[in-house]
């Protein structure tokens, strides 16, 4: 026999109350409700609104899609659950217009769209761009109807050219692939890290497009309110990932500092993938955890990798990247910009027998690449390459061109 699904309530003291949660989450099919009770990801709650200053009340089916445990109450987190309506639209709008009337029928006046053809909203979850031969993994970072901005590590995809891009619901394994145009591509410290890609939907696939990316998107808004979020540099992304990784039996970290965008997701203790553009591992966490600003969000769940990678012991993972930042930090950078190319000195094959780190240097010099290039292309982390640099500098084995790269 089936069990009968949990009642939460959520109780509202006045019409204004309402009003500011109805327009800011309920219309988008989500809200967080309070709760120490345990509950599984997906499983089906009902969820009673009652406003109190006039007894009307009424229940919905909703889906839990966030969970935030306890222990992170300490850390700035209110214990409780984000679930998402099942109801879509119009159908949602009609069962909740009882309590509307009971607030004095108020309009909700969504938010201005500008220029867009549709309003962005923040989305991550897997993604897939195919072009030509190449596939690319990643993440989106945010969704609309009209198209997608999606983190792809090293997504050297020209703008213009006509791509496959396909993305899977957060909460289920439905995947939607759909053509599409590049119309932008970010940077960071010279690398593409984000695709910006305008949907091309046949006529007969357009419907279930829109659809699927409202699905999406309300699922991503519901699993937002009960994230933890601030700016960086009031703890620093040191701090961050100790407080969470040690009061959170899991979780995921995003990190965000200008036009960059990397996660950390944690499990029992242990560091199961880190990403930051095209690096990933230890090299990406050295590289975040030098961040001085930005911004950060936590979920207490782990989110799916696009590769598998082994997994760090947290502790000894964040010992080791602070321990390379510091090294990092009495290394000379003013030499080593990071657009200044790199050449071959004829007293390259002087200094005896290389390390590994230094004949890669030395075999990505040749080429004339760029002192970033050449630190993106190493999958070491860059305190190891930068002391490299200085060795093979000191040697005479290497020279920097005068006039950066531009």
């Amino acid at each position: 026999m089936a069990r009968e699904p949990k009642v939460l309530k959520l109780r509202f003291r006045d019409a204004e109350a309402f009003e500011r949660e109805y327009t800011a989450n309920l219309v988008h099919r989500g809200v967080f409700v309070p709760s120490e009770e345990s509950f599984s990801l997906r499983e089906f709650v009902h969820v009673e609104l009652i406003l109190d200053f006039c007894e009307a009340r009424m229940e919905l089916e909703t889906e839990v899609v966030q969970r935030v445990p306890r222990e992170l109450v300490a850390e700035g987190g209110v214990a409780g659950v984000a679930l998402q309506f099942r109801l879509w639209g119009d159908e949602l709008t009609r069962a909740l217009k009882p309590l509307v009337l009971a607030c004095g029928d108020f309009e909700y006046q969504p938010p201005p769209l500008g220029q867009r053809a549709a309003a962005r909203a923040p989305a991550r979850v897997p993604a897939r761009v195919r072009f030509g031969r190449q596939t690319l993994e990643g993440q989106t970072r945010d969704l609309s109807k009209s198209g997608v901005l999606v983190a792809v590590p090293g997504g050297g995809v020209p703008v213009g050219e006509t791509v496959k891009v396909s993305f899977q619901h957060p909460t289920s394994d439905e995947v939607m692939e759909v053509k599409g145009r590049v119309a932008r591509r970010l940077e960071a410290e010279g690398e593409v890290t984000a695709l910006g890609i305008e949907f091309k939907p046949g006529r007969t696939q357009r419907s279930k497009l829109e659809r699927f990316v409202d699905d999406v998107v309300s699922a991503e808004h519901a699993r937002r309110l009960g994230a933890i979020s601030g700016p960086i540099q009031q703890l620093g992304p040191q701090s961050l990932l100790q407080m969470f990784g040690t009061s959170a039996p899991a979780g995921t970290l995003i990190l965000k500092s200008g036009a960059q965008e990397g996660a950390i997701g944690f499990e029992g203790g242990l560091l199961r993938y880190v990403r930051l553009g095209s690096a990933s591992g230890l090299k990406a966490l050295v590289r975040m955890m030098s961040w001085a600003d930005g911004a950060f969000e936590f979920h207490a769940h782990v989110e799916a990798p696009d590769k598998a990678e082994a997994p760090l012991p947290l502790d000894a993972a964040l010992f080791e990247a602070v321990r390379l930042v510091d090294e990092g930090k009495r290394i000379d950078r003013a030499r080593l910009a990071p657009k200044v190319r790199v050449s071959v000195c004829d007293r390259a094959e002087a200094g005896g027998e290389r390390g590994k780190i230094e004949a890669a240097v030395l075999d990505l010099a040749r080429a004339k690449f760029t002192v970033q290039r050449i630190l993106d292309l190493i999958p070491e982390p860059d305190p190891e390459i930068l002391k490299a640099f200085e060795q093979l500098l000191d040697d005479g084995a290497i020279a920097l061109d005068s006039s950066p790269d531009s």
